[in-house]
């Protein structure tokens, strides 16, 4: 099974390295923004140019993502947020069948992130990790930071 792990290079990569046991024992491929810490990620990665530093090269890094994903894509998308690529990946994911969980960061403890916020529509299981913020807008809840 091709697992696809979708997150941004700071406290979201951390978020989803907590969750390693979960993914694995899988057919892993980290999909994330270049950076110091995301160059020493094990193989197979697919490195973004981020939106910060150039519009046009993120765009651009996006096309060369996008033949990766249609030929060799995830049976499953699990993302901590990775904002832009969230937008563009979930409704691809989805689209192609892919079994898709995005987990909100603990940092985001009374509202959801805007980019969440549009994709949930996208998701097949949507996870917050407070409680009152589960109770709140109808989410899924697993008992709190990992």
């Amino acid at each position: 099974m091709r697992v696809d792990l979708l997150c941004s290079w700071g406290g979201h990569l951390q978020e989803m390295m907590e969750l390693k046991g979960a993914w694995e024992t899988y057919d892993c491929r980290f999909i994330t923004y270049e950076s110091v810490r995301t160059d020493d990620l094990e193989e197979p990665k697919f490195l973004l140019i981020p939106p910060w530093k150039s519009r046009f090269r993120f765009i651009l890094s996006l096309a060369r993502l996008l033949p990766k994903v249609l030929f060799d894509k995830p049976d499953v998308l699990i993302s901590t947020g990775m904002g832009h690529a969230d937008i563009f990946l979930f409704p691809l994911c989805k689209f192609l069948g892919a079994y898709t969980i995005y987990i909100e960061s603990g940092a985001n403890v009374t509202e959801l992130s805007g980019s969440a916020s549009f994709i949930r529509r996208f998701c097949d299981r949507f996870i917050v990790r407070w409680e009152s913020l589960a109770e709140q807008i109808g989410a899924e809840y697993h008992g709190g930071i990992f």
